[in-house]
């Protein structure tokens, strides 16, 4: 029997209530996504069995524990590129997307080819949490910032597109996503506004169709903020980076990978200097070696937990929590949050101290601010695991620039001229004992299920 009869909005948001069938359609899509997941993961796991499921298909029984993974806001791929100073201007700047490629992936982008990249704006906060933030135009102090984590697979829905590449249809309602950007952004905002004049495409990816919702408009970017630009932060690539962290790896020595940095850049899946990726893989990763099922809970979504406000005080020695407003969502769960002195008390954000330092930076805000998701795990008896299996890749150094990982390029291609190979000897833990035979193919080890389970990826697709 199934766990999930419906997969909910994140944070149960009500927008798809009065749209008919809108609630069945974005529970189908968000199932379809863990299928997918599943059945990639699955043919990497023979023999053995793949410990992430579809609680909309399956219960796997077993005593349930739900774990909140946590990590912190701001970006620390910035951090580490750039040095705390320059991170926290560039964090509060649009790039253009064909710097997601060269920054951040080392990967130059062809202008002739992919024209629209290099004059469509992203905020380059790939921590499943960005901000906006609004100055006076004459004192340049700052007036709110703006927090979110929706998805944009939400407003593709509410809007009644389909996400690029993906076949999953949803009713939608135009009318209703307008007045939803016109409450949340700008009364300005129109639909034309919402709407791609002409694809977006890159390399790996299509980010925009003609005619259908332009994730990059003008209200979600230059002028305002309503869900997620990053290219990463996706509700899509939450499902597929829990799924993959499932799977076991193992060195050339075969030890179990078990380090955050180690086992990402190994396994390929997400950004190896975040604070996100590596946590929720390594997290993932530990209940599955102790033999656990392991899924997100429902509703599956990204969510501000917390923000701290200690050592946060203003001139008039007066509450700092009346400056904090959640949106959308509701504490523990928060979607939508903005920091804003209220009017009445005749100062703004910049008059914030945080540790007696002033708020020049939306970034400075969310260093305070705790982001997550969460995961259940149903923990077997007796437990059972995968197979590790060895890497798809591994992250490399320029020792020109030694605080930032290069991103994991493939096993089977060199490295990149003046680059050296990154986690040699390490985040490795010894297997158990019991765990360890000799694999009859190589001369090292790999791991056997202490209860083979070879029937479990059916049991996972029976409805």
């Amino acid at each position: 029997m199934p766990i999930v009869k419906r997969f909910a909005p994140p944070a149960n948001l009500p927008d798809f209530n009065s749209i008919p069938g809108q609630l069945e359609a974005w529970h189908k899509a968000v199932s379809n996504w863990f299928d997918i997941a599943i059945h990639e993961g699955e043919s990497r796991v023979k023999p053995g069995r793949f410990q992430f499921y579809n609680p909309a298909r399956f219960d796997p029984g077993g005593v349930v524990i739900e774990q909140a993974i946590m990590w912190n806001a701001f970006p620390k791929e910035l951090l580490r590129k750039f040095g705390r100073e320059r991170a926290l201007r560039e964090a509060d700047t649009l790039w253009t997307l064909d710097r997601y490629y060269t920054d951040f992936h080392n990967m130059p982008v062809d202008r002739r080819r992919y024209p629209e990249l290099f004059k469509t704006f992203f905020r380059p906060q790939n921590e499943y949490c960005e901000w906006h933030v609004d100055r006076d135009s004459r004192t340049n102090a700052i007036l709110r910032v703006t927090f979110t984590s929706e998805p944009p697979e939400l407003w593709y829905a509410l809007f009644g597109s389909s996400l690029p590449g993906d076949k999953n249809k949803f009713p939608g309602n135009r009318h209703l996503a307008l007045r939803r950007y016109q409450k949340l952004a700008s009364p300005m905002a129109s639909e034309a506004d919402l709407i791609a004049p002409r694809d977006i495409r890159a390399p790996d990816t299509r980010y925009a169709v003609q005619g259908e919702y332009n994730v990059y408009n003008k209200w979600n970017t230059t002028r305002g903020i309503v869900h997620l630009t990053a290219p990463p932060n996706a509700l899509t690539a939450e499902i597929r980076l829990g799924a993959d962290a499932t799977i076991l790896r193992r060195n050339a020595a075969g030890r179990w990978l078990v380090e955050p940095g180690a086992l990402i850049c190994c396994a390929r899946y997400g950004g190896p200097d975040r604070n996100s990726d590596p946590t929720i893989g390594a997290a993932v990763n530990a209940l599955a070696r102790q033999g656990a099922d392991v899924t997100l809970k429902n509703p599956v979504g990204l969510y501000m937990d917390h923000i701290d406000l200690s050592g946060w005080e203003l001139p008039d020695k007066r509450s700092i929590a009346e400056c904090v407003r959640i949106v959308r969502g509701r504490p523990k769960m928060i979607e939508r949050m903005v920091v804003e002195v209220p009017p009445e008390r005749g100062l703004t954000v910049s008059d914030i101290t945080i540790g007696g330092v002033p708020i020049s930076y939306g970034g400075q805000i969310a260093e305070c601010i705790t982001v997550k998701l969460v995961s259940i795990a149903n923990m077997q008896n007796p437990p059972t695991c995968n197979y590790p299996i060895r890497c798809d890749g591994c992250c490399c150094l320029d020792p020109h620039h030694p605080t930032a990982l290069v991103t994991s390029v493939s096993v089977k291609k060199a490295l990149p001229a003046g680059r050296y190979k990154a986690f040699v000897n390490q985040g490795a833990a010894e297997l158990p004992a019991h765990l360890v035979r000799r694999d009859r193919f190589t001369e090292t080890s790999q791991t056997i299920p202490a209860t083979p389970s070879s029937d479990s990826s059916l049991r996972r697709r029976t409805v």
